[in-house]
C-alpha cells in the first residue's frame, strides 16, 4: 500500500519555517537582493488596463467650422481594454484627411486613457474625417467644414415677407409691465440759460433694474411739454452731460420746449457726474434696446406732469439712430425722428463683409460685433442655431424692412463714415422710395467728406433742430414764457391712469452733491465730439 502524504497548508509552512532562527543575511546576499529589485523597478511595464481593444470620443465629435479653420473644441478619446479600462501610456495616433493638420500627430493617452489633439479643417467643403488609431483599435471622427461664402449667401439672402411678419409677431409679443419705478436722485440742473429739474428714475422691466434720466423745465404747465428721447452710440452707455449738448445744438430759443429722456440700455452705465448706475439685464444691442427706450419713456409719462400724454419724438447717433428709428416702428406714439448714421440693413453688404470676417475669427472692433458675433455668427457657425434663427436676428435689426410703420425721418450720413457705411443710408432711402415716401416726410441728408461725428456733417444740427420742432409751433413758445427763469411750483402727483407702476421711496443719493453750476457747453460739445473721433473705430456705431 502506497502512502499519500498528505500536503502541507501555507499555516503550516509559515509556522516550520519559524521554528528556525533567520539567518542575517550577508553583505553579498544583500547588494544581489538590491541589485535584482531595481533591476525589477526599472524593466518594462504592461499597461494596467492591458492591450488596447477600442477607442471612445469624450469630446469634439461632429463640429463644424469655416473650411481651413480649427475646430473650436479639441478632439478627446479614451483607449480602452477588453475589459472597458483605461489603458494609460497607450501610444496614440492622429491623421486628418482633406489636406487637414493636427497640432500632434502622435501622443500617449493619460492615466485616464485620454489623448487629445487640436484638428484644422482642410480646404475642402464638407464631411471630413481624423482617423484615431491605437494599435489594434481604431476610430473615426467626423467634422463638416462650411463653404463660408456659400453659408452667406443663405444668409444674407433677401428677407422673406413671413420673416418680416415672424419679428412682427415677436415684438407685438413683448410688452412687459413695468414696476417699481423710484426716484433714485434729484437736483436742478441748468440747460443753457433755462433752469430745468434732473430725476434719475429706475424700474424693473422682466425682473431687469433700469436706470435713465428725465430733465424737466422750470415752470412749465401741466401737459405742455413734448418728450424728446437722447439715444445714445457707443457700448460706454450714457451720461447726463449728453442732454446738455444736444441741448446746445437746439439753441437757446427751443432748448425749454421739451421734457428730456436718456435711456441707459441694458447692462450699460449711467453716468452723472462721479455717480453710476448700471442697468440690469443681458446686452442686446439695437434690438432689446428698443425695448428698453419704451419702457423709459413709459416712465417719464406716468411721473412728469409736464409732458404731453401718448406723443414723443427721437433723436439718436450711430447705435442710437438706429434704435431710434426701430423704436419709430414699435412705437405709433413717436412722432418724428432724427438719425445719425445708424444702421439700417443687416442684410447689406457692409453687413456682410462684418460677418464674414467675424466668422474667420477676426471681428471687427465696432460697436455691437461682440456681442452678435458670440450670439449669433459663431452659433450658427458651430450648428448651434439654424439659419432662420439666425435670418430672424438680421430681420429684426433691420428698420428697412419696416419702412411704412417709420413716422417722419430725417437721415444724416456723411460719405467717408468708416464706422458705419454710408450704404446703410442708401438703403434707408431705395426702402423709402420704393413705397413714394419723399420730403417732407422722409428726408436723407448725405454729406460728401463726412464722417463719423456731427461737425463734419455741415448744418447738420440745425436742420436736425427744425426738423423735430416741425409742427410744435406755438406749443413750444408758450411753454418757453413760463419755463425760463420762472419758480418752481410743487410737482404734482401724475393723473394719469399709471397701472402697472408702483412708486417706491427715493433710493438715497450715491455721493455727496457739489453746488450746481452752470456748465461751459461748448467745451462739453468739443469734448463730446473728440472722444467720438478717438474712437471712430471701436466706440460708436
Amino acid at each position: 500500500m502506497t502512502k499519500v502524504r498528505s500536503p502541507v497548508s501555507s499555516n503550516t509552512y509559515l509556522r516550520s519555517r519559524r521554528t528556525h532562527p533567520r539567518r542575517p543575511l550577508a553583505p553579498l546576499d544583500l547588494l544581489l537582493a538590491l541589485s535584482f529589485a531595481a533591476c525589477g523597478d526599472a524593466g518594462p511595464t504592461t499597461p494596467s488596463g492591458g492591450t488596447p481593444a477600442a477607442i471612445e470620443i469624450v469630446a469634439g465629435g461632429a463640429q463644424r467650422a469655416v473650411q481651413g479653420l480649427s475646430l473650436e473644441e479639441r478632439i478627446v478619446v479614451r483607449v480602452l481594454d477588453t475589459a472597458n479600462r483605461p489603458v494609460p501610456g497607450a501610444s496614440v495616433e492622429f491623421e486628418a484627411s482633406h489636406a487637414g493638420r493636427v497640432d500632434s500627430a502622435s501622443t500617449v493617452t493619460d492615466a485616464d486613457g485620454r489623448a487629445s489633439a487640436v484638428w484644422v479643417l482642410g480646404p475642402d467643403a464638407g464631411l471630413q474625417e481624423l482617423v484615431v488609431a491605437a494599435d489594434p483599435a481604431g476610430i473615426r471622427v467626423s467634422a463638416e467644414a462650411l463653404d463660408l461664402e456659400t453659408e452667406l449667401d443663405a444668409l444674407f439672402g433677401a428677407a422673406t415677407r413671413a420673416e418680416i411678419d415672424a419679428v412682427r409677431w415677436d415684438w407685438a409679443g413683448r410688452e412687459a409691465p413695468v414696476e417699481e419705478v423710484r426716484v433714485e436722485h434729484e437736483e436742478d440742473f441748468p440747460l443753457g440759460r433755462t433752469d430745468a429739474r434732473l430725476r434719475i428714475v429706475s424700474h424693473k422691466v422682466t425682473g431687469f433694474r433700469h436706470y435713465g434720466a428725465i430733465i424737466t423745465p422750470d415752470g412749465a404747465e401741466t401737459e405742455s411739454l413734448p418728450i424728446l428721447v437722447y439715444l445714445h452710440g457707443g457700448e460706454n452707455g450714457v451720461s447726463t452731460d449728453e442732454a446738455r449738448i444736444f441741448a446746445f445744438g437746439l439753441g437757446e430759443e427751443l432748448v425749454g420746449g421739451f421734457v428730456y429722456v436718456l435711456p441707459s440700455y441694458r447692462s450699460e452705465t449711467l453716468h452723472h457726474g462721479e455717480a453710476r448706475w448700471v442697468s440690469e439685464g443681458p446686452a442686446s444691442p439695437w434690438d432689446y434696446d428698443a425695448d428698453d427706450v419704451i419702457a423709459l419713456v413709459n416712465v417719464a409719462l406716468a411721473t412728469t406732469p409736464e409732458a404731453k400724454p401718448d406723443a414723443y419724438r427721437i433723436i439718436g447717433g450711430s447705435r442710437g439712430g438706429a434704435v431710434a428709428t426701430l423704436t419709430g416702428i414699435r412705437d405709433p406714439r413717436v412722432e418724428r425722428i432724427v438719425s445719425f448714421f445708424g444702421p439700417t440693413d443687416f442684410f447689406d453688404d457692409w453687413v456682410r463683409d462684418i460677418v464674414r470676417e467675424a466668422a474667420l475669427r477676426m471681428p471687427r472692433d465696432l460697436t455691437g460685433v461682440t456681442h452678435f458675433d458670440s450670439t449669433v455668427v459663431q452659433p450658427y457657425v458651430r450648428g448651434e442655431i439654424s439659419l432662420a434663427q439666425a435670418r430672424m436676428e438680421l430681420a429684426r435689426r433691420s428698420s428697412v424692412l419696416f419702412v411704412a410703420d417709420i413716422p417722419p425721418l430725417q437721415v444724416h450720413h456723411g460719405t467717408i463714415d468708416e464706422v458705419v457705411s454710408v450704404s446703410q443710408a442708401e438703403s434707408m432711402r431705395r426702402a423709402m422710395e420704393s413705397i413714394g415716401r419723399v420730403p417732407p416726410d422722409f428726408e436723407l441728408h448725405i454729406y460728401e467728406g463726412g464722417g463719423h461725428d456731427f461737425l463734419s456733417l455741415r448744418d447738420a444740427i440745425p436742420r436736425a433742430a427744425e426738423f423735430l420742432t416741425r409742427g410744435l409751433g406755438s406749443v413750444v413758445a408758450g411753454s418757453l414764457r413760463h419755463a425760463r427763469h420762472s419758480p418752481r411750483r410743487p410737482v404734482a402727483k401724475p393723473t394719469r391712469d399709471v397701472s402697472g407702476y408702483r412708486l417706491l421711496e427715493p433710493a438715497s443719493w450715491p455721493g455727496p452733491q457739489a453746488p450746481i453750476k452752470k456748465p461751459d457747453v461748448s467745451a462739453l460739445f468739443r469734448q463730446q465730439q473728440r472722444q467720438v473721433r478717438t474712437s471712430a473705430h471701436g466706440g460708436q456705431r
